[in-house]
């Protein structure tokens, strides 16, 4: 990916904050020109199309967010922390009023172009690998169930959150962070 100038940074998180809020159709380039007091032909010298600022938008947040799971794993050094901790970054999501990128880009994924769909992918993947990593990690150290499926489970886990991020939006009884204890409880070894 590009560095983006500063101009292309305004367009950038704004277009992801529309797209955390109103889904990738629900806002167009006249909603980021009124926002943002530039012309049209502006948005469109450094994103030629929507789908090119889709791009840019799913790139920039698959970087920050491997950033932030690396950060995760060395500020805790024990599996039950990261997955609370991974859990905390859906609750933050939350509390801002957003919805998590990757899950509002699905809602729109019909509307999207492979070059769009690739890094959602590859986010995906980057959350099952590393949740499975950790897993595999607890499973080693003696803090989670010997028996369980560290795939299986990863993905169970990063749907969930996924889901009680959905539902949270009109349900407050769907707490991510319940949920996330809750099935962080169900894999732990129990000691007698």
């Amino acid at each position: 990916m590009h560095t983006l100038n500063p101009t292309a940074i305004k367009i950038a998180d704004l277009a992801e904050h529309y797209i955390q809020t109103r889904g990738f159709n629900g806002f167009s380039f006249r909603d980021i020109q009124s926002e943002l007091g530039i012309t049209t032909a502006s948005i469109h010298y450094h994103f030629k199309t929507k789908q090119d600022l889709a791009h840019a938008v799913i790139e920039r947040y698959v970087q920050r967010y491997q950033t932030k799971l690396s950060e995760i794993h060395q500020q805790n050094e024990l599996a039950q922390s990261k997955l609370t901790a991974f859990a905390k970054e859906f609750i933050k999501t939350h509390q801002s009023n957003k919805l998590c990128l990757c899950g509002m880009f699905a809602s729109d994924l019909y509307s999207l172009s492979k070059e769009v769909v690739m890094p959602l992918n590859r986010f995906v993947d980057i959350n099952h690998n590393w949740l499975t990593s950790v897993i595999k990690q607890g499973i080693a150290n003696g803090e989670l169930q010997q028996n369980i499926d560290p795939e299986g489970v990863a993905k169970l886990y990063f749907s969930a959150l996924e889901g009680s991020l959905l539902m949270g939006q009109f349900r407050a009884s769907d707490n991510i962070e319940v949920i996330a204890r809750n099935l962080i409880a169900a894999i732990t070894e129990k000691t007698s």
